[in-house]
């Protein structure tokens, strides 16, 4: 009686092991179908500026594949995004593979997409990848002035995009213009401690050129886009006007102008408006400072809207600078 109970248990269990068998399980306990996993549901890239790629992450994980995992981005201008790596083999998905997703918007088109993860007997994975490409508002227009007011000796800066257009009106064929860059016309070079990115340059012409700065802060290799940072640093009082020029060799129309004009009245630091910076200018700093007062922006050294010991120490300096 004993040994056929144990008979029958043993073919009881052997039944069960069949039976699992047959519904495909694997001895780790997973079905034996295979199965991609992601470690998240979206992409959302968010705001990202025009011309400046931005990346995102996950992780791929996939369990009994019988083929690499391929991964493909689907959208209307493929170009924006790249997914590194493009392919998983089943020994890494077992581990989780790390995936980077680049998105570099060239315009504020065709933003959304969705990154496709496939392998063969498995089901598709579908993660949605969204973004709020933009333009920053501060931007220098082709052949629009930028006006700037300062005292002599103050620093006034503007920083903005310029965008390089595509292409323009065609003009006539027998008479194309003729468009050079500032080393090919002999105009000297102006880059004050700025980026010089591949493809572009800057210069400044005219007779008021002295008193101007210009530099790159960035530039795009995706986009013919540039941030420039111009500043107006009057080194006499009158009336200022120059031409900067930004190009960018690669752009359909390489050259934007940006017409600056300056107008400086009085001296920075000069508080007794004798046109001269003197140790009377500093006492009657000092008086400003006891009595709290703030209203001398011609003794807001540091540009910060309040006078300070800041603005003491500057003017003792360009004081001692002019001895």
């Amino acid at each position: 009686m004993r040994l056929r109970l144990l008979l029958m248990i043993s073919f009881v269990l052997a039944m069960t092991q069949v039976r699992a068998a047959s519904v495909g399980f694997s001895d780790r306990g997973y079905h034996m179908t295979p199965v991609i996993e992601a470690s998240v549901d979206a992409l959302d890239f968010g705001a990202v500026e025009v011309g400046y790629p931005v990346k995102k992450q996950l992780v791929v994980t996939g369990y009994d594949l019988t083929d690499n995992i391929n991964l493909e981005v689907q959208a209307r201008s493929v170009n924006y995004y790249k997914v590194t790596p493009q392919t998983i083999t089943p020994e890494q998905a077992a581990n989780g593979a790390t995936v980077v997703v680049t998105y570099s918007p060239g315009s504020w088109w065709w933003m959304d997409a969705d990154l496709i993860l496939s392998s063969e007997g498995a089901a598709d994975v579908d993660i949605p990848i969204t973004a709020d490409p933009y333009y920053p508002e501060e931007a220098f227009v082709n052949n629009q002035q930028e006006c700037f007011t300062a005292y002599v000796g103050q620093l006034v800066t503007r920083t903005g995009t310029i965008r390089f257009a595509e292409y323009e009106v065609p003009t006539d064929p027998t008479n194309p213009p003729v468009v050079a860059s500032p080393a090919a016309s002999g105009i000297s070079m102006i880059d004050f401690g700025g980026l010089n990115g591949d493809g572009y340059s800057i210069s400044i012409e005219g007779p008021g050129s002295v008193h101007f700065l210009a530099r790159f802060v960035k530039t795009s290799s995706i986009a013919n886009i540039c941030t420039v940072k111009i500043s107006y640093f009057p080194r006499w009082s009158g009336v200022h006007e120059a031409t900067i020029k930004v190009y960018c060799t690669h752009a359909g129309v390489p050259l934007v102008t940006i017409p600056v004009r300056g107008e400086a009245n009085g001296v920075l630091g000069d508080l007794d408006g004798d046109g001269i910076i003197a140790v009377g200018d500093i006492s009657n700093m000092v008086d400003l400072l006891l009595k709290g007062g703030n209203a001398s922006t011609q003794g807001d050294m540091d540009d910060d809207g309040m006078i300070g010991v800041a603005d003491i120490s500057l003017l003792i300096d360009r004081l001692l600078e002019l001895k």
